[in-house]
């Protein structure tokens, strides 16, 4: 098995370990050498102090030379003196003193001043090399006064700064293509079975190429699956509803009681199968109408005349406001969903009012159903939503459902951004749907 992103991530540390230790180390180098220099202006301050002791020697006044010497060393704070050095051998040894050199007392101010020790001596010759003036390096001459902060900036903000880029790098190389996978899903669960990563990571043969290469044979397969399920529920639909159409219109003559029940059954059937093709249809096809104006207060007129006319006796009220209200939407979804959500506040609500409510928020729409029945176990309130669930299952078959109208209805709302929810209310269920967006008049 090929484990190239492991040997790819493994070179890359590698190497940026290397070059962290090179960089910080060869800056450190140059940064000190170029620290420890004394400035020029201090050196040519030195050099000007041992042309004027040389000049108060040179005069043969002792005092004044002395005077001179104390003034300078009580100034600066430092050891100062006037010194000169013989090259008298005061034992013997067989190593002779090589030509051209001269003993030093103190170092030259061209010399590099170490960083990390006290302020050295420093030695400025006479210009006949008789004597020289030698003093202490005064610490306002002192080089590298920024050295502490240089040294803790290279290494602790350059690394830092490396590991950074180096993590950068890492994470646009390995992310990027995740990143590509992340949407190829998230257009793929939105109904596009058609994308492919592949042909976005051109030129890798990594664990990621061949984890694209997976993701897009997954997809082929279920994308190929699901179009096939397609065709079936489509096809199923056809084939089912022309025998039952056939077989309701075959019985429609015939009004005995065998006859009748069975008449109802296959009404029954006929429905069961229309709402579960629609419900397999609303889950897998990922229906998404586009959004058009609708005068919801003319639909729920209109559901729940028809609501009036089929139950007859039953207590129906529709509190709407006097003015046209339009909302985005799509007429169908939202009048089956209103339509299901009644008749099943209708048929629950057998000896007590049904009430419609149309209530006008900010910028969004609320509708409430409540009827007067049995209500719902708390824990139960989100399950009525779910495919044939139904909490009384006996008395729901007897009323002619199967537990689809409100699984429908939540599918039709949400495919045009709309929410329902279900809650408790004094003698009844109460349900409620929100975030219809109110469409201003000027847009219509």
């Amino acid at each position: 098995m090929s484990r190239k992103l492991f040997w790819k991530l493994s070179l890359i540390l590698s190497l940026g370990s290397i070059v962290l230790v090179w960089l910080v180390s060869s800056l450190s180098l140059n940064i000190e050498r170029n620290a420890s220099r004394i400035a020029a202006e201090h050196k040519a301050e030195l050099r000007a102090l041992g042309q004027q002791a040389e000049k108060l020697i040179q005069q043969g006044d002792r005092a004044a030379a002395s005077r001179w010497v104390n003034a300078l060393r009580a100034e600066e704070g430092v050891f100062v003196s006037i010194v000169r050095v013989t090259e008298e051998t005061l034992v013997d040894f067989d190593v002779e003193m090589p030509r051209g050199q001269n003993i030093e007392l103190g170092r030259s101010v061209d010399w590099g001043i170490h960083l990390y020790h006290d302020n050295p001596l420093m030695e400025l010759p006479f210009s006949d090399g008789s004597a020289s003036l030698v003093i202490e390096l005064p610490q306002r001459m002192r080089p590298g006064q920024w050295w502490p902060y240089i040294h803790f900036s290279l290494h602790t903000l350059v690394p830092l700064l490396l590991m950074i880029v180096i993590s950068v790098l890492l994470y646009r190389h390995f992310m990027r293509p995740l990143q590509q996978l992340e949407h190829a899903t998230r257009q793929f669960m939105a109904g596009d079975f058609a994308i492919r990563v592949g042909p976005q990571l051109k030129g890798r043969s990594d664990e990621l190429a061949r984890l694209a290469a997976t993701f897009d044979a997954m997809a082929a397969r279920i994308g190929s699956l699901i179009q096939t399920q397609r065709h079936l529920i489509n096809d199923l639909s056809h084939e089912l509803r022309t025998p039952l159409q056939r077989l309701n219109l075959a019985l429609s003559s015939v009004r005995e009681d065998k006859e009748q029940r069975i008449y109802r059954e296959a009404g029954l059937m006929q429905k069961l199968v229309e709402d579960t093709l629609s419900l397999a249809w609303l889950d897998n096809a990922a229906y998404k109408p586009e959004p058009v104006p609708v005068d919801i207060r003319a639909l729920l007129e209109v559901i729940v005349d028809d609501a009036r006319f089929e139950y007859p006796g039953r207590d129906i009220h529709l509190q709407v406001p006097d003015q046209q209200i339009w909302v985005a939407g799509s007429e169908r979804s939202l009048g089956q969903a209103c339509e299901n959500i009644i008749r099943n506040a209708v048929r629950h609500s057998p000896d007590g009012p049904v009430t419609v409510l149309l209530i006008r928020q900010a910028e969004t729409l609320e509708i409430t159903v409540r009827d007067q029945g049995p209500g719902v176990p708390e824990g139960l309130l989100d399950a009525i939503f779910k495919p044939f669930f139904r909490v009384d299952k006996s008395r729901e078959r007897e009323a002619g459902g199967f537990g689809l109208g409100l699984a429908l209805a939540r599918r039709q709302l949400e495919s045009i951004a709309a929410r329902v929810s279900a809650q408790n209310c004094d003698g009844g269920l109460e349900i409620i749907i929100d975030r219809l967006q109110i469409i201003a008049p000027e847009r219509l």
